[in-house]
Parts: structure tokens; sequence; C-alpha cells
């Protein structure tokens, strides 16, 4: 019989990062123990990536993707943390020399103007081109933004709406030739 001397000290941290682990190691084992704790980390309390300058033009790069409109914007849902989080400790290095060239890019075009309506035209200029050139590059970028955006609590649960059972129950569905199943 085990002593509870013998047995491991577990707590939610712990519990939570194992079943981390265990899941989706690959993505998660890069990741510090308090991020996969749930732990907010707070700015500056981390290595960064990106470089202060850089962090901002991707901070106003991701709020003109998402902006806060009555539901909460990319930077209200901590999307440019998050990608930055992403960057230092998951990507690779060719992915990364690729988003902070494309970073540099949107710095270049001038997306730190002073004028809210002049930022917002750069950024959709360049979204344009880049999707007109099927740049495979800035698709993954505007991906990452997205997904970190409906990955959050803000974006999943005050800009998406969650439906236990979605669709209609109806217990008295005539069933003839024409109806149709689901697929399964």
């Amino acid at each position: 019989m085990l002593s509870s001397a013998m047995l491991p000290e577990l707590d939610r941290r712990s519990l939570l990062r194992s079943a981390i682990l265990l899941v989706g190691g690959s993505l998660a084992a890069g990741l510090p123990a308090r991020a996969l704790a749930g732990e907010v980390l707070a700015v500056g309390s981390v290595e960064r990536f990106f470089t202060p300058a850089e962090f901002a033009i991707l901070t106003e790069v991701a709020e003109n993707i998402i902006p806060r409109t009555d539901t909460p914007g990319a930077t209200d849902a901590k999307v440019p943390e998050m990608f930055d989080l992403l960057m230092t400790n998951w990507a690779s290095a060719a992915r990364k020399a690729q988003f902070r060239a494309l970073v540099q890019q949107f710095g270049a075009a001038g997306v730190l103007s002073p004028d809210a309506a002049v930022r917002a035209a750069i950024v959709e200029r360049i979204d344009l081109e880049r999707f007109a050139a099927d740049d495979q590059v800035y698709r993954k970028f505007k991906e990452l933004v997205l997904t970190l955006y409906y990955w959050s609590e803000a974006g999943a649960t005050q800009e998406l709406r969650y439906e236990l059972i979605p669709g209609k129950w109806d217990p008295s569905t005539v069933i003839d030739d024409d109806t149709r199943t689901w697929a399964a």
C-alpha cells in the first residue's frame, strides 16, 4: 500500500500541464509552465520575439484585421501578445524570419501613421495585394491572427455564439421519400 509520503504532490497547474502535454505535447512543449497553467502573462514578463517597434506594428496590423466594434478587437483579446509568444517559443526559424520580414514590410509601408484612416487603408491595400499575389506567408500570418482571436476568451464568448445543440428539434417530423438524412 502506498503511503501519502510516497505520492507526488499534485496541484492544478501540474495536472493541467500534464494533461496538455499528453494531448498536444508537440505544441505545448515549448511554452512556459505558467502559460500552460492558464496564467495571464504580463507584458515584459517573458522573452519577446519582436522588438518594441515591431510589436507596435504587429498590434496595429492585428487591430486593423479585427477592429473593436460592438465586440472586442484583436488588441482586447491579446492577439499580439499570444502571436509573439508563439513566435518566441514555438515557430520554426524559417517562419520567424518570414513573419518578422512581413511585419517590417508593414512598418516600411507606414502602418504606424498618426492618422487612423491612413493606417486602415495601408493594411487594406497590402491585404488585397498579398491575396491577389497568392502570398502564402501573408495568408498564414492572417490565419494565425484570426485563429488566436477566436481561441481567445473574448473571441469565443463575445464574438461567436455558442449553441449547445444547434438546430431545431421537431418531434413530429414527417418522414417520406424526399426526406434527407444526416451524414455521419
